[in-house]
Parts: structure tokens; C-alpha cells; sequence
């Protein structure tokens, strides 16, 4: 820790030292996201702004667009990859997955079978290897940002993949989420994020899957109040820097933005302990939570298992290779998991 101070305090001296010498006003940086007020997104976007700002002394002016200020998350991606607009962003992995298609395999149902399970294999596998893809495509990756487990709101409960059969579902759009549903016979709605309510209200979907912070966020209790813990798709975000305008940067700089970013790891376990207060406050509130039955998940897992053979097989050998690596490293929590002992 005294190290790692030292060298942030070299870094300010160094920055400080550049902007004296040069009489320059403070560099001007655009971080764009998504996230609404007071989620958890909110409060990890806010944390990388406070540490930025106290790092640098004011060297920096930090630019920062989380509210779809930008346009739609396409459009975000598109200035990050050209740099001219957006210097460094939260870009989920369907986005990503338009220049990495093997990403999608992310997003394969039941793929992993807890939190710590997925951090795991992100952290310690997955991680230098899309780190070695993104710079390609000349992005640095950060790090992930996760936003926990998929799971299935409707009006009425929706436990067994035969309660789904023939509901109308919106889903968040990826070929790994549209196998899922056709899997179990489920009638797939593609409406905006911003519809979903109103198309609750109207009928025209019966319900949806989406993380437990969005639902809880995103005002669809009130029209959807069964909430069923399938977990059946992990989703994360990847925070991204333009690899042109980061290689710019002196070192002190590049090394400033790293330590800035809230680690995925204290995000993961900020936002699932705060989706637990969530739902059992709503639960209090008239929301009907579905913790399922080992069976009951059984099923669910059963009835779309093949779905990663078809999705690969549309994606071809980096979805495969990709894949691979994930299995590895499942393999190896297990391991540790074992090796730890009762």
C-alpha cells in the first residue's frame, strides 16, 4: 500500500509538473456509460470520478456521459472505437460482440452457477485473453463490469419451463437470449428497454428477463410482480479505452485511470448485496419472489442444454476456443473449491 501511494503521488507530481510547465489548461477527457440515478452503476461510475479528480488535482477535466447522453449504446461504442469523442466507456458485451461475436457465448444459459463461480473465470481466465482480442480492434481493456444474473419477471409466476410456453417475452437482444427462449417455446417480443412498461401495462408482453438492479429500477414490479430467480444468463460490461488516445497518455496517466476504475470484484459484491436488500424490501411491498427448487432449475437447464452446441456452431472456432477457456476455468474453481475443504 505505502508503494502503491508513492508511486499515485509521483504520478500527481509528474502531471502537475507537465501542466505548470506547458501552461496548458486541464486535459479534457469523455467517460461515457449507462446508468440511472441512484443504481448501482450510479454509485461505481461516481467512485471512478472522485478518485480521478483527488488523483490528478484538477489536471484533468473529467467529462462524464452516463445517462444516454451520447445516443444509444451503439452510438457510444462507435466514438469510443474512433476516439474523436469518447475517450473510455462501460460497453456491455452484445455491444462488443459486434467486432467479437465469440462474446455472445457469455450470455449461454446456465453457463455459470454462481457469482463467485463467474468472477473466478473472469478474473483469473477469461480476462489477458479478451485483453489480447480487444487490442486488435485497438481497445485497452480495463476490466469487466458485471451486472449479476439474468432472471424472469411476468404477471404470473413462471417456474418450470411449461409455465412459459406460449408467453409473450421481451428479451435483451442476442442470439444467445433468443436460442433460450425459442428453446422453451416462449413467444420472443423485441421492444426497447424504455418500452417495457408501457407494453406491460397494454398487454403486449406478459413479461421479460432482465438483472435484478434493472427490474428493481426500472419500475416493472408494479406490473410484473412475480420475479423468478432462474438466473439462467450472466450479464457484464466491459470498461474500455480508446488504445490510441490511452497509448498517449505518460505512464503516470494510463496508470491513474486503472487504479480509478472500481474493481469488478468490489462491484460484484456491492451490487449483489444491495439487489438482496432490494428484493426483500419489495418483497415486503407485494412483490412475489420465486427462489427455485433444485428441480425446478433442473428443468430449466435441461430443456435448453442445447443451446451452446447450436450457438457455436453459428458462431464458428473463436466462439469454440472461447468457450473452451471457459470450461477450463470452471474446471479449475471447482478444484479450489474441493481443495478448500468443509
Amino acid at each position: 500500500m505505502q508503494i502503491r501511494s508513492a508511486l499515485s503521488h509521483l504520478g500527481l507530481f509528474v502531471l502537475c509538473a507537465m501542466v505548470a510547465a506547458c501552461g496548458t489548461d486541464p486535459q479534457s477527457v469523455t467517460v461515457g456509460g449507462r446508468a440511472g440515478p441512484n443504481t448501482p452503476g450510479d454509485v461505481y461510475w461516481n467512485r471512478f470520478v472522485d478518485h480521478v479528480t483527488e488523483t490528478t488535482a484538477g489536471t484533468l477535466d473529467l467529462k462524464l456521459f452516463i445517462r444516454g447522453e451520447i445516443g444509444p449504446e451503439e452510438t457510444l461504442f462507435a466514438h469510443l472505437r474512433r476516439g474523436r469523442r469518447v475517450q473510455l466507456a462501460g460497453i456491455s458485451t452484445t455491444t462488443v460482440s459486434q467486432i467479437l461475436p465469440e462474446l455472445d457465448v457469455l450470455r449461454l444459459p446456465f453457463l455459470f452457477d454462481s457469482m463467485a463461480e463467474a468472477g473466478y473465470v473472469l478474473d483469473e481466465h477469461l480476462k489477458q485473453p479478451l485483453t489480447d482480442r480487444l487490442l486488435e480492434h485497438d481497445l485497452v481493456m480495463i476490466d469487466f463490469q458485471s451486472a449479476g444474473f439474468f432472471n424472469i419477471y411476468a404477471k404470473m409466476p413462471i417456474l418450470t419451463p411449461e409455465d412459459i410456453v406460449g408467453r409473450r417475452i421481451r428479451i435483451n437482444a442476442s442470439p444467445a437470449a433468443v436460442k433460450f427462449m425459442k428453446a422453451v417455446n416462449a413467444d420472443i417480443v423485441a421492444i426497447s428497454f424504455s418500452e417495457i412498461v408501457t407494453a406491460l401495462q397494454t398487454g403486449l408482453i406478459d413479461g421479460g428477463e432482465q438483472s435484478t438492479q434493472l427490474f428493481m429500477t426500472g419500475g416493472m414490479a408494479k406490473f410484473a410482480p412475480h420475479y423468478s430467480l432462474t438466473r439462467h444468463g450472466f450479464l457484464t460490461a466491459l470498461i474500455l479505452a480508446n488504445r490510441p488516445w490511452f497509448e498517449s497518455l505518460p505512464p503516470a496517466q494510463q496508470r491513474i485511470f486503472r487504479e480509478a476504475v472500481p474493481s469488478d470484484r468490489w462491484y460484484r459484491d456491492y451490487f449483489t448485496n444491495l439487489n438482496l436488500e432490494l428484493l426483500r424490501q419489495a418483497s415486503q411491498e407485494g412483490l412475489v419472489v420465486h427462489d427455485l427448487s433444485p428441480e425446478q432449475r433442473t428443468a430449466w437447464r435441461e430443456r435448453t442444454a442445447d443451446t451452446a452446441a447450436q450457438l457455436i456452431d453459428d458462431l464458428g472456432p473463436a466462439a469454440q476456443r472461447f468457450y473452451d477457456v471457459i470450461q477450463k476455468g470452471k474446471a479449475a474453481f471447482a478444484a479450489r473449491q474441493a481443495g478448500a475443504g468443509p
